[in-house]
């Protein structure tokens, strides 16, 4: 089991990089400041420098503040590993639905609802912090895509305001600039998401050996080449419902959006909240479609896109759950 757990822990990475990889790059593709290919190529390659370069604050915090460690630590090796097993494999689940069905639903949030199902199955509900789970997780989930629609909505404005006499020369400025951010949205988005998987596996880690959880080198450079490696190969499937179906995005709306989403994410990487990526870029997309005219927002497909959100911590702690009862009865 021990073995089962590190490795649907890093099929786990992989997929969120395939059901992510899409997402965080659809504006550049459909700005048009990179094909599809390069856009998911130059995303793998980012979403594994993040991971490997930014730290992991935010794994300790999916370590320490969803289930009591002293819970895990005092069980069996093989209950441990189970429960870490099940939570990966509820997320892979609802992930590959998600991403059949073309939702930018969360996979870190799908990932977070799973371990909360499998801790509850596993430890009982005493052992889940509840208080920090509202705190660090929920409200982040609600504030943050609020904050991407915000910021996507003002940095359009000030963007137009300081180009509305620019020349061609500052347009072209603007796609360079547009072309970095593009990298430094996947970046960051690398450090955030494979730092859930961290997070689990060294929790698995620390039931079996015995030990205080950390995340050892290994784990880390394992977890952002799989991550990286499913943005490459799968991260295709997003784009079109992100960066065309929601509204129309052009070079100036990509990086008003692209801004705003690296501005979020790169303070919840620091502050170690597990926040989604791709809800932050999806409400910046949002934004920066409200700025022109709310017409310009097909808020029919947006709205399914929110129901995803709400639905999904709910559905996969009901898989996660499931799975690890299914695992034990293995």
């Amino acid at each position: 089991m021990f073995y089962f757990m590190i490795s649907i822990g890093l099929v786990t990475a992989y997929i969120a990089g395939m059901h992510d990889g899409g997402t965080i790059m659809a504006t550049a593709v459909s700005s048009r400041l990179f094909s599809a290919r390069k856009a998911v190529l130059l995303a793998g390659l980012a979403n594994f420098l993040g991971a490997v370069l930014l730290g992991t604050a935010v794994a300790y915090t999916i370590s320490g503040d969803i289930i009591d460690t002293a819970a895990v630590l005092s069980g069996s090796r093989d209950m441990c590993c189970t429960f870490a097993a099940a939570a990966f494999a509820g997320a892979i689940v609802w992930n590959l639905i998600t991403w059949r069905l073309k939702l930018p639903s969360s996979s870190s949030h799908t990932l977070i609802g799973s371990l909360i199902g499998s801790g509850i199955a596993a430890y009982g509900t005493v052992y889940i912090k509840w208080h920090l789970i509202f705190v660090k997780v929920i409200l982040a989930m609600i504030i943050s895509p609020i904050l991407g629609f915000a910021l996507g909505y003002l940095i359009l404005k000030l963007e137009k305001r300081v180009l509305q006499n620019g020349t061609i020369v500052w347009s072209a400025r603007i796609n360079v600039l547009s072309k970095i951010s593009s990298f430094l949205v996947a970046f960051s988005y690398g450090s955030n998401n494979s730092q859930k998987v961290m997070g689990i596996i060294a929790m698995g880690l620390a039931g079996y050996l015995g030990r205080a959880v950390f995340v050892p080198a290994w784990v880390v450079v394992s977890c952002a080449l799989a991550l990286g490696l499913g943005t490459i190969t799968g991260g295709y499937n997003m784009i079109k419902t992100v960066g065309m179906d929601i509204c129309k995005i052009d070079t100036q709306n990509s990086f008003a959006s692209q801004l705003s989403t690296i501005s979020v994410v790169m303070t919840a990487n620091v502050t170690g909240l597990p926040i989604s990526v791709p809800q932050i870029i999806t409400g910046s997309v949002m934004g920066v479609g409200t700025e022109k005219t709310p017409k310009a927002v097909n808020w029919a497909v947006s709205k399914k896109i929110i129901v995803a959100w709400i639905i999904t911590i709910p559905i996969s702690a009901a898989i996660g759950g499931a799975v690890y009862f299914l695992l034990r009865l293995l």
